[in-house]
């Protein structure tokens, strides 16, 4: 908890000023990341997500976080909406404490934790956080049977450590496992981009619009 709500990983999303960050850090070199999988295996029906803290209160609010206590920070059950977030690079913070002020002033309190890589590592697989900064890059050929599958959700230090449960993934997962036809298994991928993009597994945040592809011309002829 609180995660455990759609509506507030949605709220939560929606909280992430990924055009701004984008615009004012990064040089434009990226692009919001709206997709799982991305490319010809994005579903184009997808969320944008694009920054509205209207939205998100209104959202929190159907979730049970609608009152305020005397510091300004919303409180359901007696108890205000205060979490840590894991991250192992301090140079992440110079987009995290934008996040971190946004979302006070929407009435969370983000507490951000600087821990080593392997420490946030440990923690993660022992589903010891709130939150935990992740980054992953994809080959031409995805494998997403291990980030979602349901049977690896309560498995110490598994790659679904979100505890990622859906019985229709875990049917197109099965479905993609035995499929080897390309076009067949691109429909698979992109329902099941739709089916977590839905759910807000991830906050996602922003993606490079390119690939960087390195090869060496081993072989000669005279």
């Amino acid at each position: 908890k609180p995660f455990d709500d759609v509506r507030v990983r949605k709220a939560m999303t929606l909280l992430l000023n990924r055009q701004l960050l984008i615009e004012k850090l990064f040089f434009n070199e990226y692009a919001p990341m709206n997709s799982y999988f991305g490319g010809a295996y994005a579903n184009p029906n997808n969320p944008k997500n694009e920054y509205n803290p209207q939205e998100a209160l209104k959202l929190l609010a159907e979730a049970g976080w609608s009152s305020r206590d005397a510091q300004g920070r919303l409180v359901k059950d007696g108890r205000p909406f205060v979490f840590e977030y894991l991250y192992p690079d301090k140079g992440s913070e110079r987009w995290l404490t934008i996040y971190q002020e946004d979302l006070r002033k929407a009435g969370i309190t983000m507490n951000l934790r600087l821990t080593s890589f392997e420490t946030m590592l440990q923690l993660q697989g022992e589903h010891k956080f709130d939150l935990v900064s992740v980054h992953w890059s994809q080959g031409t050929h995805p494998d997403p049977d291990s980030l979602y599958r349901s049977t690896q959700a309560d498995v110490p230090h598994s790659n679904n450590f979100v505890g990622f449960k859906n019985a229709r993934v875990d049917q197109l997962l099965d479905a993609y496992q035995k499929e080897f036809d390309a076009p067949k298994r691109g429909d698979i991928l992109r329902e099941l981009d739709g089916i977590l993009a839905e759910n807000y597994v991830y906050i996602l945040e922003w993606e490079a619009p390119f690939s960087r592809v390195a090869y060496w011309n081993r072989f000669g002829h005279p």
